[in-house]
């Protein structure tokens, strides 16, 4: 959304929090499968595919890990060694960083998807974390 924001010239938000993003609909990583009890690779891929339908499921609006990163507004990234989609996520960090955005990358180990809102010590560290972002920008 916020590389259809940039592209429309429309304004963007002050920051992106973005908590476990699916960012390549097509992507996850099957080496983790064992450790991510929430997701599954296969069934993501094919539900992906599906809402893509006749869309190419690289394509920004759809995976936004393939789009331009340039002029996208500050970003935190949170995620857990253990979800599908970490690889994903380093992949986007390092895209968005060559791209001149400032990101931040926050990664708890051993932690699964959307940790920060799971009942946990991880997920409470994260939680004020994203309170105190957003308090900033206020």
């Amino acid at each position: 959304m916020a590389q259809t924001l940039r592209d429309n010239n429309l304004p963007l938000p002050a920051r992106l929090i973005l908590i476990s993003p699916w960012v390549d609909v097509l992507g996850g990583d099957d080496s983790i499968q064992e450790h991510d009890t929430f997701l599954d690779c296969e069934v993501l891929r094919h539900v992906g595919a599906d809402w893509a339908k006749d869309i190419d499921p690289r394509a920004p609006m759809i995976s936004p890990l393939y789009g331009d990163m340039q002029g996208l507004p500050p970003t935190e990234l949170f995620t857990g060694t253990w979800e599908i989609f970490y690889t994903d996520i380093l992949s986007l960090n390092d895209k968005m960083k060559a791209a001149g955005v400032n990101v931040t990358l926050h990664v708890a180990p051993k932690m699964g998807h959307v940790y920060p809102l799971w009942p946990c010590p991880e997920g409470q560290n994260a939680r004020i974390a994203i309170r105190k972002i957003i308090e900033a920008v206020i």
